[in-house]
Parts: C-alpha cells; structure tokens; sequence
C-alpha cells in the first residue's frame, strides 16, 4: 500500500516537473518571438532613419542648389562676373583644406563661396554693374549685400555656418570692413578665406571699371594687404596654391 503511494507521488511529481518544463519551453519560445519582433523592428527603426537621412541630405542639396540657382542667375546678368563664384568656391576649398581644415567644414567653406554674393540679387542692377565709381548711397545699397545674404540662409539650420561667412565675408583685417567691423581674428575663419578668395578672383577678373590684371600685379597688390586689411597667412597660402595651378596649366 505504502509503496503504491509513493509510484503514485513520483509520477504527479513528475507530470509537475513535465509541465513546468513545457511551461518553461513556452516562455522561452514566446521571449525568443519577442526578441525577434524587437530585432526587426530595430531594423526597420535603423534603415528608417537611413532613409531619413538621405532624404533630409537630398532635400539640403536641392535647397542649395535652388539658392545657387538665383546666384547665377545674378551673375548671367553680367559678362563680368559669369563664373566669379565658382572660382572663388574653388580657391576657397583648396585654400581651407591647405590650411588644415577638414573636409567637411571646407565643404560649407566652398559652399558659402559659391552663396557670397547671394545678397546682391536686392541690389539694384544699375548700381551693381555701375562702370564709374560708387556714389555714397550707392555704397550703402552695395554694403546690405552681406547682411541680405545671410538673411536668405538663415531660416537653413543646416546652413548655420555659411550664413555666417556670408555675413563677415566683407569684414577687414584692421576693422574697416562691413557690416560689423570686425578685426584680426575675430572674424571667423571660413569668411577670412572666402575674402581672400573673392579679392584675388576679382584682381583677376575683368570688371566694368577696369580689364583684369596679370598675376603678378594682383599677387603685388593682394600682398600689400597682407595684415592690414586681409589675412596675411592665408594671402600667402593663396598665393602659393595659386602659383601651383598656374604652373600646372603651363605644363
């Protein structure tokens, strides 16, 4: 009787075992369904914002080109700045590269050379392609152009850094520039090299009040600037990379 008892306990202990085992087995299996469920929707959580942002980045391309669209359509206006911002976009580059500055910062460098003159699609077209000198109003109208430029960027949070230089690209070494009067190092780097940039396309370039000048009168008269009105190291970096490409089409 007793031994009958006791088969009879083993075996209703061991369905008990057998079911919290299956019970077991179950939670396992529905933890792993749970991790599954979690791993694809981390997936498709992950190439959501992938998507995203090639999404976000394709529509920052598409707004730029839109404002560089207006930028050249401004300079279509004039046979005497076609490709202005273009050359200065690319010296700007170059130059913030040679000195040090990572890709993606002189990326927005060359950007903001290529918007620098944004501004002037408020300016009059008279005043802008005026072949005398400026008369004072006529100064103040051309002066708005950094301000107007950087207004256009602003509402652009990506763009944060180019309205900046659109803003102080006109400021000087010794204070004298605009719209702030900004002096030495205070006035940010990218707008340093894109006033370099733009000073020597310009020497370079034909303009209504004069023809272009060699290179070696514009190196003389970008040098005489050095420290006074732009930056003297980035003057003499200009140079050199400019005697570089120049040796570089000669051969």
């Amino acid at each position: 009787m007793a031994g009958s008892v006791g088969l009879s306990q083993a075996l209703s202990y061991a369905r008990d075992l057998k079911s919290l085992y299956e019970t077991s087995r179950a939670r396992e299996r529905e933890l792993e369904q749970t991790q599954e469920r979690l791993r694809n929707a981390y997936q498709q959580s992950l190439q959501y914002a992938i998507d995203l942002r090639k999404t976000y980045r394709r529509l920052q391309h598409a707004i730029l080109q839109s404002l560089l669209g207006l930028a050249n359509a401004l300079e279509a206006k004039d046979p005497y700045t076609r490709g202005h911002s273009e050359r200065v976009a690319a010296l700007a580059r170059r130059m913030a590269l040679g000195s040090g500055i990572a890709a993606t910062t002189a990326d927005i460098i060359a950007q903001a050379g290529l918007l620098h003159d944004l501004g002037k699609i408020a300016i009059p077209e008279g005043v802008l392609r005026k072949a005398g000198p400026l008369s004072a109003e006529e100064w103040v109208m051309m002066r708005q152009h950094p301000l107007i430029g950087a207004q256009i960027v602003a509402p652009l949070e990506f763009f944060a850094e180019g309205a900046v230089i659109l803003r102080h690209h006109h400021e000087r070494h010794d204070g004298s520039g605009y719209p702030d009067g900004l002096r030495g190092e205070l006035i940010p780097l990218g707008a340093r090299i894109v006033a370099v940039a733009d000073t020597y396309d310009a020497l370079t370039s034909d303009r209504p009040y004069r023809a272009r000048l060699s290179r070696a009168e514009a190196v003389r008269r970008l040098e005489q600037q050095a420290g006074r009105t732009l930056d003297a190291a980035l003057i003499a970096l200009c140079v050199r990379l400019t005697d570089d490409a120049a040796a570089e089409r000669a051969v």
